[in-house]
């Protein structure tokens, strides 16, 4: 699946994260999911749904899980449901992330669809993310505004995030199969001429935020006590009330040595974009017993749906460190590669790899975690 009347490069080049981009028939089909497919969804445990619905200046917001009979009481217009990380569990939808391969793997969030009948929406927003919207059946109608930030103001005393001001610079209704780019911060609104389905593929990116957070956090377990603070000369020097700018370069040294360890940022960095979006979710855990047998039976194996794989290449030659679900693993690069990067995971392949004890530890590993399954198991 590719994108049809685009030019990687030049996107690549010109428009990403710089400004917003229509992209018209970029999918001849887009007809991945049927509105009663995205209600039954919103209705099951574990999946991530919400309902907003607005009438004049009024907004309510209702979470999922929905009962079946909610959808029959909804008003004809004015509302819009959306269910989050659809390609989790429509193989269907995850694979419209082959058409988005230009872009690293390890930034995708997730795709989110949403259903609006005439009048839908969500209002005057921005993200702090880059997406794509890729109209379903249907139409919307969308309207791109100004850059915000985190002083944008919004309408206060609202359940959802509306800002208060929205200037507009470009108009456009999506058809079915076009695409709308939005870079983060891009100012959006979006209405729904008819009754319409948009899948939003998110690229997620860690704030400052998180990542002092983070790699402050894991830096702590590395660090003891004996670890402290001492006098300088320079600053022995000063005044008794005074604490020199000597003290406070020492500190400022003493804290970028604590978190400026490449390889602490790299293991941070590499849990990070892989943790699962819902680690609370039951996985299909394998078992090791049979598993070349199954290979040789034609059973297909599969990263599970959910599962995150990015990996990193080390100095040592022909080896790499697998980052999968959070948890890093180390092994041979052509490992690494294909777990992360193949389109599907070829039998052939998988023996081969076993043929070697260290990388059939590693797939087994990660067969017993539910990181890889047996598309069988999934039925």
């Amino acid at each position: 699946m590719k994108i049809n009347n685009f030019d990687t490069a030049d996107f690549l080049q010109n428009v990403w994260q710089k400004k917003p981009l229509v992209i018209r028939q970029g999918f001849q089909q887009a007809d991945w999911l049927e509105p009663d497919d995205l209600a039954g969804l919103a209705c099951e445990e574990g999946v991530e749904s919400r309902i907003i619905l607005q009438k004049e200046n009024a907004w309510q917001v209702e979470h999922g899980p929905f009962p079946e009979t909610r959808f029959s009481s909804l008003p004809e217009r004015d509302w819009t449901l959306l269910v989050q990380a659809v390609d989790q569990w429509v193989p269907e939808v995850a694979d419209i992330l082959k058409g988005f391969k230009f872009l690293p793997a390890w930034r995708v969030d997730d795709v989110m669809v949403s259903y609006a009948p005439v009048g839908g929406t969500v209002s005057q927003h921005f993200d702090f993310y880059d997406v794509f919207l890729i109209q379903g059946e249907g139409s919307r109608s969308w309207q791109i505004g100004q850059v915000c930030d985190s002083n944008s103001r919004l309408l206060p005393d609202t359940p959802v995030k509306i800002l208060q001001e929205f200037e507009m610079t470009m108009e456009v209704t999506l058809l079915p199969g076009d695409i709308l780019y939005i870079p983060a911060r891009f100012a959006h609104y979006g209405v729904s001429v008819e009754d319409s389905l948009t899948y939003s593929v998110g690229f997620r990116a860690p704030s400052v935020r998180d990542m002092v957070d983070g790699i402050s956090t894991a830096a702590l377990e590395c660090l003891s006590d004996e670890q402290r603070y001492q006098d300088s000369p320079l600053s022995l020097q000063a005044a008794t009330g005074e604490i020199p700018a000597s003290a406070i370069e020492q500190v400022r040294q003493l804290l970028l040595s604590a978190v400026n360890d490449p390889g602490l940022i790299r293991d941070w960095l590499g849990a990070y974009v892989t943790e699962p979006k819902y680690p609370e979710a039951e996985r299909v855990q394998g078992d090791i017993e049979g598993f070349l047998e199954r290979l040789d039976e034609g059973d297909v194996l599969i990263r599970a749906p959910g599962s995150r794989f990015a990996y990193v290449r080390l100095a040592e030659p022909e080896r790499a460190l697998l980052y999968v679900d959070g948890e890093r693993y180390q092994c041979p690069l052509k490992l690494a590669i294909f777990l992360a990067e193949a389109e599907h995971l070829q039998s052939e392949m998988l023996k081969v790899f076993c043929e070697e004890d260290g990388q059939r530890h590693c797939l087994e590993t990660l067969l017993v975690s539910g990181a890889l399954v047996f598309e069988a198991d999934l039925e």
